[in-house]
């Protein structure tokens, strides 16, 4: 145990202080299950019980996200609600070892400072301008996160960010804090890795869980490139409209912060020229990307290749080329950079996936949903599209695509309608994830350093609404002026 003077913690992210709270998440568990209810059946029961109990320790902030991922596993191993080897099945699933691929890179361009040394260059050029200064940070984080997991983009440049920081005299937690400038700097890199994350299903476990779901909706695997067409709308929307937001309505007024170019410059000519860890980690990680994107290509030839294990592959590829140092590009010492955490997240939104469905409460809820449903009118869009936009700013986005994606596409194909736009709409709310630290690995990684966390929830609420408004508008325009939007069957 450790005491950080607030409130005692354990290793494993427990907050001892609070475990009344805690138990409501298996006390919930068992009400459910135990008491009988004619319309649902115990297996059905149970289902619901692991989904409230989730949603608790996953919106309660006082445990783990890592052990509330297990909850399935624990549960159906004495409970039979789901086929307990269905539900550990999904942690050898493809798309994990595509993100422990993703990651590994992420990892190598951490270690040796290829992201730094992008930063850098970039901000030496714009110099001390705060207003430009967000736009830079905001669009890196943007552009990067459209490639590598959101979670890795901010991991990656927050700790970019904060070393340059430090040389301005924001050298503290509290100092960023109270300062606007250096929040909003770290706020360009939590939001712009969040919704850059949108146009590919690299973009986080949340867009590998939709792209899953939405694969087995169809009946086929999804391109990369279907995606990217159809998210990319979105993507041109928010991207200026978030950008402009921290610019010119947080950054009331630009400013020049302490330093000039010749801070960036310096920092940039101590890393000398480029590392063979830079250059390979590079080469590998655009030699990946372009096999996903690439895939319709060879597929016809080669059709025994999937871009998730070639992303794995290439990655494992790293831990056997040498760098000029006693250590190859990827190491045990290199791999500390690797989140571990979003490999047990991902699979578990899919175990619970599995929960609902084997235990037949997908199939209750969608029932009870169907008055909601007409076609594509506007109607369902605004409803399921604001439900999911709420639920992923109070808890995470993998979560809120875990706990409502299945029901609601079940529950649309259960009405022979085409459940294509609506999963489509439901990607871009999963991302509207602005306002906690725990929305997102972004979030909690900007939090960590410092960021406003009162700023980053006022104005991450008035984004998120409005993001909900403009791709729900958005989507029911392109569902009803463009028949290849929403068509994937």
């Amino acid at each position: 145990m450790k005491n950080d003077g607030r409130y005692m913690v354990d290793n494993f992210g427990i907050d001892m202080n609070k475990i009344k709270i805690i138990i409501l998440g298996p006390l919930a568990f068992l009400i459910i299950l135990l008491v009988p209810l004619s319309v649902i059946d115990m297996q059905a029961r149970g289902g619901l019980g692991i989904l409230i109990w989730m949603a608790l320790w996953w919106t309660s902030g006082n445990i783990s996200v890592v052990i509330t991922a297990l909850v399935p596993i624990f549960v159906t191993t004495f409970i039979p609600i789901a086929p307990v080897a269905e539900i550990v099945n999904v942690f050898s699933h493809r798309i994990v070892f595509l993100i422990a691929g993703s990651c590994a890179m992420g990892a190598a361009w951490q270690r040796w400072g290829l992201a730094r040394r992008l930063s850098l260059k970039i901000l030496s050029l714009i110099g001390n301008s705060a207003r430009k200064q967000i736009w830079a940070w905001f669009l890196i984080s943007a552009t990067l996160s459209s490639i590598i997991a959101d979670t890795v983009t901010a991991a990656v440049f927050v700790p970019v960010a904060v070393t340059l920081l430090k040389y301005l005299g924001y050298d503290s937690n509290s100092k960023r804090w109270n300062n606007p400038a250096a929040t909003n700097i770290l706020l360009a890199i939590a939001w712009g890795a969040s919704i850059g994350s949108l146009p590919t299903p690299l973009g986080g476990g949340q867009n590998l869980l939709i792209y899953e779901f939405l694969s087995e909706a169809v009946g086929r695997k999804i391109y990369f490139y279907e995606w990217t067409i159809r998210m990319l709308p979105f993507t041109l929307i928010f991207i200026p409209f978030i950008g402009f937001y921290i610019s010119h309505i947080l950054q009331k007024k630009d400013m020049k912060l302490p330093g000039t170019k010749e801070i960036y410059k310096k920092e940039l000519k101590k890393m000398g020229s480029l590392s063979k860890g830079e250059l390979f980690s590079a080469l590998v990680f655009i030699i990946a990307v372009a096999a996903a994107f690439l895939e319709p290509i060879y597929t016809q030839l080669f059709p025994f290749l999937d871009p998730a294990f070639i992303f794995f592959s290439l990655a494992f590829l790293l831990f056997f080329i040498p760098t000029e140092e006693e250590e190859n590009v990827l190491s045990i010492k290199s791999m500390r950079y690797f989140p571990i955490t979003v490999l047990i997240v991902w699979p578990s939104a899919l175990a619970l996936a599995k929960v609902l469905e084997f235990s037949g409460l997908a199939e209750i809820l969608s029932s009870l949903l169907t008055f909601f449903v007409d076609g594509h009118g506007i109607i369902p869009f605004l409803i399921f599209g604001g439900v999911t936009a709420f639920l992923t700013n109070i808890s995470t986005n993998t979560a809120s695509a875990a706990l409502l994606m299945p029901i609601i596409i079940k529950l649309f194909i259960s009405q022979n309608i085409n459940p294509v736009p609506i999963i489509l709409l439901l990607t871009v709310s999963v991302n509207l994830s602005f306002a906690i630290a725990s929305g997102n690995g972004c979030l909690a990684v900007s939090a960590g350093y410092g960021v406003n966390l009162k700023t980053m929830f006022k104005h991450g609420v008035i984004i998120a609404f409005f993001g909900f408004l403009i791709s729900t508008g958005l989507a029911y325009l392109l569902d009803n002026l463009f028949s290849w939007w929403g068509i994937l069957i």
